[in-house]
């Protein structure tokens, strides 16, 4: 008799569960990162963390589990503004999943249980 072939269709199955209880909700469905929208005057440079993102309009992707400093610079005039990170609800979904018992911690731990809030900004500087 041949045992390999079940005992292999045991192993996928078991790395399929595994793989499929050691990951959260929130990190599944929205992932690590989360894309950032700032919309300025068009002439206007924009800095995501203190890194050149674009001209006028900018998008990035950034971490979900922290805050970020957006800076918009026009000729002379500078606007900052940061964002902050909130629960994602996403992350509850693992309660059906797993009781919350591995899916719940495991978006913390990756940062996948917070959100980027305001993820679309509009900033114009205006000097006086």
């Amino acid at each position: 008799m041949n045992f390999n072939l079940p005992l292999k269709i045991v192993v996928l199955m078991t790395i399929l569960s595994l793989s499929l209880l050691t990951s959260g909700c929130a990190s599944m469905i929205n992932g690590q990162q989360q894309t950032i929208h700032v919309k300025s005057h068009e002439d206007a440079t924009i800095y995501i963390d203190g890194r050149f993102a674009g001209q006028g309009m900018a998008q990035r992707k950034v971490s979900r589990d922290e805050s970020h400093q957006i800076i918009v610079e026009l000729n002379d005039c500078q606007i900052q503004y940061d964002t902050e990170s909130r629960f994602n609800k996403t992350s509850l979904l693992g309660l059906l999943l797993d009781l919350g018992l591995i899916s719940i911690p495991t978006d913390f731990l990756t940062g996948a249980a917070w959100q980027v809030h305001p993820n679309k900004i509009q900033l114009i500087p205006e000097c006086n």
